[in-house]
């Protein structure tokens, strides 16, 4: 094989892959913001922002959140949660949640039982379970709990069931 045939080759391979690389970027960065706890996508619904004195930190879940804020003591500043009925983001504090409704949010994508090579793989443990979502009222957070299940917590009620699922 002669110097011209191997250049060219060498030549379609490198374009090839600068065209793999660009779209592979294009791709990250058209997709959805990752959660910074537990690495999913964020669900918009359900979206919880944590001002900490390193900088903002989003998670999926007002759960996932809670797993970051009672593992960082301290570190949390200021947090909103979404209020699943309008979309606008909320004072955590202030907010009502319902834990345990019969939607998934997170882990809607994600089988509890997997097969393997090695047999059936079920998941015991998801930081994102059981579904923690937030209302602005308590009478918001009742409704949704008589249609899809669950017990309606405040904040402080919620952040004490994530310490005690450790």
């Amino acid at each position: 094989m002669g110097k011209k045939p191997v250049l060219a080759i060498v030549a379609a391979l490198i374009g090839i892959s600068a065209i793999a690389v660009g779209v592979y970027r294009w791709q990250g960065s058209k997709g959805a913001e990752l959660c910074q706890v537990c690495g999913r996508d964020i669900p918009k619904q359900t979206a919880f922002r944590m001002e900490t004195t390193h900088g903002t930190i989003m998670a999926c879940c007002p759960r996932c959140a809670m797993h970051h804020i009672v593992h960082h003591p301290g570190l949390v500043r200021q947090a909103w949660a979404t209020d699943l009925d309008s979309g606008h983001m909320i004072p955590a504090e202030s907010a009502y949640y319902d834990e345990g409704g019969d939607i998934q949010y997170c882990t809607v994508h994600k089988s509890p039982v997997e097969r393997t090579p090695m047999g059936i793989q079920m998941r015991t443990y998801d930081r994102c379970l059981p579904t923690l979502v937030a209302f602005t009222t308590q009478n918001e957070a009742e409704a949704y709990r008589e249609k899809h299940g669950g017990r309606v917590l405040t904040y402080d009620e919620a952040l004490e069931d994530v310490r005690q699922q450790q």
